[in-house]
C-alpha cells in the first residue's frame, strides 16, 4: 500500500471515531498492530467469553473495559510477532488452526439451522391438557412445558440434520493409511485422510473415522452456504490463534526465569509478617430472650457460679461452641471478642436476642514455618518475574510494530447491548 493509501485509510477511521459522532459499528476498529485492525466485532466476541462473574470483578465500568482493551492489544501484539516469525507454518500449529477451522464452521452450521425453532401457544395448550389434564396452569408450568417442548424439538430437527448429512455421506475405506488415501464423498466431493488427519487421534477407531468425517462433512455444508466469511468464524478463529500464541509466548517466559532457594528464604524474612495466622478462641455461645436476664447470668459467673448454676436450663438448651478468628471482619462475635479481653461480653444482636458469650481460651497469632509457605512465595516470585519480562518484551514488540489503541470498545459495546 503507497504512504498515501495508508495515510487516506487512517484518516478514515480517524473521522469516523466516536470522538466525531459517527455510530459505531462491527467495522469499527479498536486496535491497530503493524497496519492490521481489530474491530469491534472482535472486542465484543472476546466479552462474550467471559463469564459474568469475572466481567463484574475485572472489567466493570469503563475503566474494566479499557482495561481489557489493553490487555487485548497486547495479545494482539504478540500474535502479530508470531505471525511474521512463521509459527503458524509449523506443521502441529497448522493441524490446530484447522482443527478450529473445521469445528467452529461445523458447529455455526448446526446452530444456524437450529436458531428459529419456537413453540407455539396452541402446542404448549395441548401439552398441557394432554399431561396435566385440569391441573393449574401457572405461569411456571407453561414456562417448563415449554422449555421441554422446544428441547425436544431441538433434539428431533438435530438428528433430522445429521441423517440428510450422513445420507450424502459414502464412505469408500475404512482402514485409510496414507494421507492422500480416498475415504469417502460428500455430496459428490472426495474426503481424503489428509482432511480428516487434524480431527482425529494418532490411532483411531472406526467410531473415530465416522465422527470425524461427519463432522468434516457439517463443515463442508458450511462452506456451501458461505457461512465462513460470516464474522462469528471469524471472530472464534482470530481468537484461537491468539490464545495459541500468547501460550506459547508465555511458556518460553517462564523457560527462561527461575527463583532460588536464597530468594525466597530471604523474602520469606523480609515479609514474615504476610505468613502469620490469625488469633483465634474457642467460646461458648448462650441465647438469652432478654439483656436484663443476660446480665444476671454474668454477674453471677463472675462472682464465681458456675455456667450451670449461672445459667437457667431453658437458655442452657442453646449453648453452642465456636472457634472465632481474629481475621473474621464480618462475623460480630468475632469482633467483639478480639476487641475486649475480657472472658465474659454481651451482644444485643438484630432479632432483639442478646447473646452471652464466654472465651474458653485463645491462641495467638503464629509465623508460619517457611516449608508450609516455600511455594506461595515462589509462584509469587516467579509472577511477578514473568511479569516484568513480558513488559520488557512487550516494550520492544511496540517498537519494531507499533500498536495503537482508538479507544472504541465503549461505543460498540453500547451500539451491540440491545
Amino acid at each position: 500500500m503507497t504512504k498515501f493509501g495508508k495515510f487516506g485509510l487512517f484518516l478514515a477511521f480517524y473521522l469516523l471515531s466516536p470522538a466525531y459522532g459517527a455510530p459505531c459499528t462491527p467495522e469499527t476498529p479498536v486496535i491497530e498492530v503493524d497496519g492490521r485492525y481489530v474491530n469491534c466485532s472482535y472486542f465484543n466476541y472476546v466479552l462474550s467469553t467471559i463469564p459474568e462473574w469475572a466481567l463484574k470483578r475485572y472489567y466493570s465500568g469503563k475503566d474494566g473495559l479499557e482495561k481489557l482493551e489493553d490487555k487485548l492489544a497486547e495479545r494482539q501484539l504478540i500474535l502479530e510477532d508470531y505471525l511474521k516469525k512463521g509459527f503458524f507454518k509449523r506443521p502441529d500449529v497448522e493441524n490446530e488452526v484447522r482443527r478450529t477451522e473445521i469445528k467452529t464452521l461445523s458447529s455455526l452450521y448446526m446452530a444456524r439451522k437450529l436458531k428459529n425453532i419456537k413453540v407455539s401457544d396452541e402446542e404448549i395448550g395441548e401439552e398441557i391438557r394432554r399431561r396435566y389434564g385440569s391441573k393449574e396452569v401457572t405461569p411456571e408450568l407453561r414456562h417448563s412445558v415449554e422449555v421441554q417442548l422446544k428441547v425436544r424439538k431441538i433434539v428431533s430437527k438435530r438428528e433430522e440434520i445429521l441423517n440428510s448429512v450422513k445420507s450424502r455421506l459414502k464412505i469408500l475405506n475404512e482402514n485409510p493409511r496414507s494421507p492422500r488415501d480416498k475415504v469417502a464423498e460428500f455430496d459428490g466431493k472426495a474426503i481424503y485422510l489428509r482432511d480428516l488427519e487434524p480431527l482425529l487421534p494418532k490411532k483411531f477407531s472406526r467410531r473415530d473415522l465416522e465422527r470425524a468425517l461427519l463432522n468434516y462433512s457439517l463443515y463442508l455444508s458450511a462452506k456451501k452456504e458461505g457461512l465462513d466469511s460470516l464474522p462469528e468464524y471469524g471472530n472464534a478463529l482470530l481468537y484461537r490463534k491468539e490464545e495459541i500464541a500468547v501460550s506459547d509466548f508465555e511458556r518460553k517466559i517462564m523457560s527462561k526465569i527461575s527463583v532460588s532457594d536464597g530468594e525466597i528464604r530471604n523474602y520469606y524474612e523480609k515479609h514474615k509478617n504476610e505468613f502469620k495466622t490469625p488469633s483465634s478462641a474457642r467460646v461458648l455461645i448462650l441465647e438469652f430472650d432478654s439483656e436484663n436476664e443476660a446480665r444476671r447470668a454474668l454477674t453471677k459467673l463472675r462472682a464465681g457460679e458456675n455456667l450451670r448454676e449461672a445459667v437457667p436450663k431453658k437458655v442452657m438448651k442453646s449453648l453452642k461452641e465456636w472457634t472465632v478468628l481474629s481475621s473474621d471482619r464480618n462475623n460480630p462475635v468475632s469482633q467483639l471478642v478480639f476487641s475486649s479481653k475480657e472472658k465474659y461480653n454481651l451482644l444485643n444482636v438484630p432479632s432483639g436476642k442478646t447473646l452471652l458469650i464466654i472465651v474458653k481460651r485463645r491462641k495467638p497469632s503464629e509465623y508460619l514455618p517457611l516449608g508450609d509457605v516455600y511455594y506461595k512465595i515462589k509462584e509469587k516470585l516467579l509472577r511477578e518475574r514473568a511479569e516484568r519480562e513480558k513488559d520488557k518484551v512487550i516494550s520492544r514488540l511496540k517498537a519494531k510494530y507499533g500498536l495503537r489503541i482508538l479507544r472504541s470498545p465503549l461505543c460498540c459495546r453500547e451500539e451491540n447491548s440491545d
